[in-house]
């Protein structure tokens, strides 16, 4: 995913008059506002551009842009996020995505409202993530649950065969998604999201190697806690012991055997992801959110390994602006995301976005604690077109993600 920042202005104009027009939301029973967004911006068509408010509930109106780049809603009074998520068709392989979101919009009565939204600009990538599976299970007699058995899966999304100059994993800060998010300035807007970067935050993991391979269409299995046949104890976890899985495994670094056993004799050590570790020295294991975590994937900055770019002393950010290594973080070039999930939990009303837009602009929701996952829907279009299994990518996970019964490896 490469990127490039251009501004899109929503002019939202509260008036009292009634418009006839239809939304995914249900408004029945509410007083409404009429509200008319204006779409501006460097696109080859002002027309059919998709404008969301979303209100604190999770309700979404939807309404599209006509040839003036006016789209015309018809809401209740609230606080909403607005937001664009526009794909163009593919062209030699690429699509052109183009992301933004302002929170806290605030629709009042009779008053007149402008909301202005930063857009990016950037070009979906091959490598993405297409499972994230961190909430754990339900133990077989009843007692509670069983969480140290996490996994990504990470798919070559082309027919291409594609060489990266290594491959990271990370997750961003706060790490769940309900607790207060103090990186948001006064214009609800997070504070890095025109820095360029992305905050790895803590530690981040990396393929062994100066290279990393992705066959046509192949997939990378990661064992994030316990790179073993967990059914044995639990029936209803996964089998994470398999000669062509990967692992997170760096028991120097982060030494709790309850969540890094050591790894089936199956998986070789060359599979073992590495960690650079720069947060809490006090950390038995990487802090990844059992209920709703925002990961990302990243290749080095040019001309560094992943070890160089972890250990450069110089590209520090702290979370919430506080210089302790508690809060210490790495700041990763947009341009070197490959792809991002943020996930937000059902148990909680408030949820905060961590991901800039660049990455991904929406969020899918998960429920914990009962063998779920969250998974890429599949692009029907693209999968009829080229006759493989395609994944959805348009850098937003509302449109994305989609919440999985179960773990898919329960079905291997």
């Amino acid at each position: 995913m490469s990127s490039s920042t251009i501004r899109f202005s929503i002019i939202a104009l509260l008036t009292m008059l009634m418009l006839q027009g239809c939304s995914e939301g249900d408004i029945t029973g509410y007083e409404t506002e009429a509200v008319y967004a204006r779409v501006t911006g460097d696109l080859t068509t002002m027309e059919g551009i998709v404008v969301k408010l979303t209100d604190s509930r999770g309700t979404t109106f939807s309404q599209k842009t006509d040839a003036t780049g006016v789209a015309a809603f018809l809401v209740p009074t609230g606080v909403y996020q607005a937001s664009v998520s526009h794909t163009t068709e593919p062209q030699d392989g690429w699509r052109t995505i183009y992301n933004g979101a302002t929170a806290n919009v605030v629709v009042r009565h009779g008053e007149e409202t402008t909301v202005s939204i930063a857009l990016t600009q950037a070009r979906s990538s091959a490598i993405i993530i297409r499972e994230l599976y961190v909430s754990g299970c339900q133990n077989d007699d009843g007692s509670g649950w069983f969480h140290r058995d996490k996994y990504v899966i990470i798919t070559n999304n082309s027919g291409e065969r594609i060489v990266l100059p290594g491959l990271c994993i990370a997750i961003a800060t706060p790490y769940n998604s309900y607790t207060i998010n103090k990186n948001y300035d006064a214009g609800g807007k997070l504070t890095y999201e025109d820095e360029g970067f992305m905050p790895a935050s803590s530690a981040f993991w990396y393929f062994q190697g100066s290279e990393v391979t992705f066959e046509p269409w192949e997939e990378k299995v990661i064992a994030l806690n316990g790179a073993i046949d967990h059914t044995t104890t639990y029936s209803n976890s996964v089998n994470l012991a398999n000669a062509g899985y990967y692992c997170t495994y760096d028991i120097e670094k982060y030494n709790s055997t309850s969540f890094y056993p050591s790894p089936s004799e199956l998986i070789p050590t060359s599979h073992y992801l590495k960690v650079v570790k720069y947060g809490d020295e006090y950390e038995s294991t990487w802090p990844l959110s059992t209920s709703s975590p925002a990961m990302f994937i990243f290749t080095p900055p040019a001309g560094m390994t992943p070890l160089e770019f972890g250990m450069d002393a110089d590209n520090v950010w702290y979370d919430e602006g506080r210089a302790l290594s508690t809060f210490a973080c790495r700041k990763v070039p947009i341009g070197n995301v490959l792809d991002g999930v943020e996930v937000f939990s059902t148990a909680w009303d408030e949820n905060y976005k961590r991901l800039t837009a660049a990455i991904d602009v929406g969020y899918v929701s998960l429920t914990a604690r009962q063998g779920h996952s969250v998974e890429r829907r599949i692009d029907t279009a693209e999968t009829e077109r080229q006759g493989h299994t395609v994944y959805l990518d348009t850098n937003n996970s509302s449109n994305d993600f989609v919440q999985r019964d179960h773990a898919s490896l329960r079905d291997r």
